[in-house]
């Protein structure tokens, strides 16, 4: 199904359901502007797109497509329906990287103004408390690259796969701050470190923003914040700024993987 068919019959559609634009943006995550885009027959989205706002307007899918709807995306062979257990844990992931980082973040702040030389113990608990920090990030950062394979945003997908890597590398260099003798020889590296996240961090929220056709407003908001995270890290003297707003960041993001695994699971039970 092609414009402009697609736009009329989603208009006829919503208007039986005596639903307003406002109305369906609120139950299916996708912005106004785009549901007005669609119907002003402006542009033809993705197939998942359509699927979210039918299971918003409570419609079988295959009743108003009448089987035509797969001609607008044939690239698109396999079920989305087994990545929902992916974005599940990649949410719980996320608040257990939350919470790591909440206290790897004071113990670096008192490490710097208190005593920089630790107990093996604390070493120890640091240590650990990093490896669990990268390991749940790539669990974290696994969901966004499946939202970014289920609706085609290669840059999301392309800034996840760098991000692990860069938060990896971070928590290396870490994890060997706890041996150095000279602090002032860590600066250099720790600007290069922050620039490079901070870099990435504004590539990362470019990509949330370009989600929230799918994924609604939430996804803009987290885009945003971390874009403005990215910055703060880039001019490096404002780094421990971030650790305020990440929280705000990671919280938002942690609810953008839960609506997609909300979609899916919604997508499975209209399949089944």
């Amino acid at each position: 199904m092609q414009q402009p068919e697609l736009g009329r019959r989603l208009v006829a559609l919503r208007k039986e359901k005596r639903v307003t634009q406002e109305e369906l943006a609120e139950k299916s995550y996708v912005s106004v502007r785009t549901i007005q885009r669609i119907e002003n027959e402006e542009v033809l989205p993705r197939m998942a797109t359509v699927k979210i706002l039918l299971e918003a307007l409570e419609e079988s899918y295959e009743s108003f497509s009448q089987n035509q709807l797969q001609n607008m995306e044939p690239q698109r062979n396999q079920s989305p329906f087994n990545d929902r257990n992916t974005l599940l844990i990649s949410a719980l992931s996320g608040t257990v990287y939350l919470v790591a980082q909440i206290v790897l973040g004071t113990m670096d702040v008192a490490w710097l103004i208190k005593d920089k030389h630790w107990s093996l113990m604390t070493n120890i608990a640091y240590i650990s408390l990093s490896a669990v920090a990268v390991l749940s990030y790539a669990l974290f950062a696994s969901g966004f690259i499946t939202l970014g394979k289920l609706f085609e945003n290669t840059l999301l997908k392309s800034a996840c796969y760098m991000l692990i890597v860069a938060v990896a590398g971070m928590g290396i260099l870490d994890v060997t701050s706890l041996l150095a003798d000279d602090v002032d020889s860590l600066w250099f590296p720790y600007i290069i470190a922050s620039v490079s996240v901070g870099t990435l961090s504004i590539v990362f929220g470019m990509a949330l923003i370009r989600l929230q056709d799918s994924m609604g407003e939430l996804s803009r908001v987290a885009g945003i914040i971390e874009i403005i995270i990215g910055v703060m890290l880039v001019t490096v003297v404002l780094f421990f700024f971030t650790y305020v707003l990440m929280i705000p960041a990671v919280i938002a993001e942690i609810l953008v993987l839960y609506r997609g695994y909300e979609y899916l699971s919604k997508s499975q039970v209209s399949a089944s």
